[in-house]
């Protein structure tokens, strides 16, 4: 029998922690555009016994904040996630973004417990965030339009249209339940929403009568919220009532990196009649070569499984407004698992190529194809698939960039525009023609070029790799950068080259031979050389070098901060044509750059 004066000590730090434990909660914020709900919450709760966290950073863009975030074993009792939405949280002129797909990770590998298990309320601030299947005043056609004017690229805006209206897959409301399935309640949106500053006052209201003891232990009074917010299709669930739990447990196994969990999810699959509820778990999941390895040797000796995966196929391949890189994703997918052959797939991918470049060329259409370049490396655009109608003729050159490769076709009508009197579209060409020139084409350009602005001849220089003896770095820099090459380690290496760039920075003196000296760096210490390629000849900026500069660094926020710099200066200077913007925006790094950046080609440049 334990001591009497043990067991007092015992119920005592009990009943302390207890008391620390309810004397202390934390109401966490992810704040992506407008403050306004955050600052009811913050007029309402914040007291020495309720902090207000913020886990969004305000002062970089890091990619990384929510995984930080988690690991810093932040615990929330509350959590308010307030910006627009379309499978991908984000804010006007800001570039932090929050993906549902992460959230999904995130819940099943159990790696944010403090922020996606303990919240008992989850506020999703934003259009659409617990959205039925249930259609409402938009098409789906219009709401690709609707995230194409926020900066979406177009193969992402038609991915979220068709989650969202489509017969297939889970609503945007389940697989938010399944990101926060211990939850309470989720509080959020089935359609539009109204802004931050018609909603902040809205919820003002709904919670004024609910102390800060109440709203904590029993919640926030949901016939009010649900009364003041009528009409705006506010919605409250309980997770627990709109899991799927099947959906759940199958995209955690599915991501899972166990072969025991894979194998659990081929073996519900394999059970399944009907497919089109799982479909996006399951191309998912062809990231995860085990799964895939696995799930294709149950077809090969189930004959009533491999029957049942094509009618599923077949079935999704023909519903209507899927998007076209699903359509390529399908058929690749179907291939992998041994349901069709090579050649029938190559055959099927380059009819529905050709059938969206029929519909004509535009620039959000060059941009699907160029977001989908992963797709097409092992695909040869073919110049009979092109309307080389004047309207279209403008976009070939970029479009070229995104294919594997391209014909003899489609190469002569890029060398026909490499001596266009359109700057932006010889320049493009020429980036397009790279690996292409002959030494006929070399002697051509050399002469033409003489006739070129500045600018344009060291563009040239990018693109071709055409460089005189004069470009090269001279052969005290060689020596110098030998010399540090025999220094041990990779620090030593770097830090003897910087001397050797300070040495004789006065007679690197062009980006190209910047570049090249660059090129000889091991670790991050580049990206201060990265960087003044850039700001030491910045009268003379152009693409090629920002791309270069840009694809120096690791780092994926400095990375971008280089393109934001060039498209700043290259806009300012009128150097930066719709096409080779967008091809910068599509370089980005981050996200919430890219969607930012496109918006930016699409509404500031004419």
């Amino acid at each position: 029998m334990k001591p009497m004066w043990l067991i007092f000590i015992n119920a005592l730090f009990t009943l302390l922690t207890v008391c620390s434990q309810a004397g202390t909660k934390k109401i966490c914020t992810m704040t992506l555009n407008s403050a306004d709900e955050k600052q009811v919450l913050q007029d309402l709760y914040a007291s020495e016994k309720v902090e207000i966290i913020e886990l969004v950073p305000t002062q970089n863009k890091n990619p990384y904040w929510l995984q930080q975030a988690c690991n810093a074993g932040i615990e929330c009792d509350v959590l308010l996630v307030s910006g627009h939405f379309g499978g991908v949280f984000f804010g006007e002129g800001v570039s932090t973004t929050l993906d549902l797909k992460e959230l999904e990770r995130l819940s099943c590998s159990n790696s944010c417990p403090g922020i996606l298990k303990k919240p008992k309320d989850v506020f999703l601030m934003g259009c659409n965030t617990l959205a039925t299947k249930t259609r409402d005043k938009r098409s789906i056609e219009e709401y690709v339009e609707v995230l194409i004017k926020n900066g979406f690229p177009r193969d992402l805006a038609e991915r979220v249209a068709f989650s969202r209206y489509s017969d297939f897959g889970m609503s945007i409301s389940q697989i938010f339940a399944s990101a926060f399935p211990h939850a309470e309640r989720l509080h959020g949106f089935a359609s539009t929403g109204p802004l931050g500053k018609v909603a902040g006052p809205l919820l003002r209201q709904a919670l004024r009568g609910t102390n800060a003891e109440i709203f904590f232990s029993k919640g926030p009074d949901t016939a009010r919220l649900n009364k003041l917010f009528a009409g705006s299709s506010y919605r409250i669930v309980e997770p627990r009532k709109e899991l799927d739990q099947n959906y759940k447990t199958l995209t955690c196994n599915a991501f899972s990196n166990s072969p025991n969990h894979n194998q659990d999810a081929i073996t519900f699959l394999s059970k399944k009649l009907h497919l089109k509820k799982y479909y996006e778990p399951l191309l998912e999941a062809t990231e995860n070569p085990v799964f895939m390895m696995m799930l294709k040797e149950t077809l090969e000796n189930s004959t009533e499984v491999r029957r049942n995966f094509e009618s599923f196929f077949t079935e999704l391949s023909i519903a209507r407004s899927l998007p076209l890189k699903m359509k390529v994703q399908i058929v690749d997918l179907q291939a992998q698992l041994g349901l069709i052959p090579e050649v029938v797939k190559f055959d099927q991918q380059e009819q529905m190529i050709r059938q969206r470049l029929n519909e004509g060329l535009n620039f959000i259409v060059t941009d699907q194809f160029c977001a989908m370049k992963d797709q097409l490396k092992n695909i040869e655009l073919k110049s009979a698939w092109l309307r080389t109608s004047p309207e279209a003729y403008q976009f070939i050159p970029r479009l070229s960039q995104c294919f594997g490769s391209y014909d003899m076709g489609v190469e002569s009508l890029l060398k026909e525009m490499m001596y266009s009197s359109d700057p932006s579209l010889r320049r493009e060409s020429l980036r397009a023609l790279k690996g292409h020139f002959h030494s006929q084409d070399y002697r051509e350009l050399t002469k033409v070029s003489t006739q070129w602005p500045r600018r344009d001849r060291l563009e040239l220089k990018y693109s071709t790799g055409l460089n005189s003896p004069t470009e090269w770095l001279s052969a005290d820099v060689q020596a110098c950068l030998q010399s540090a090459a025999s220094r041990p380690d990779s620090s030593d290496r770097d830090g003897a080259r910087w001397g050797c760039y300070n040495s004789y920075e006065t007679v690197i003196d062009s980006p190209v031979k910047c570049h090249e000296f660059a090129g000889q760096f091991e670790t991050q210490s580049v990206t201060g050389i990265a960087w003044s390629c850039l700001t030491r000849f910045e009268k003379d900026i152009h693409l090629g070098a920002c791309l270069a500069s840009a694809d120096y660094i690791p780092d994926p926020e400095n990375s971008d901060d280089v393109r934001w710099f060039c498209w700043s200066k290259l806009s300012q200077q009128n150097q930066l044509s719709r096409s080779e913007c967008l091809a910068l925006a599509s370089s980005m790094k981050i996200q919430g750059n890219r969607f930012k950046a496109n918006w930016n080609c699409m509404n500031r440049l004419k």
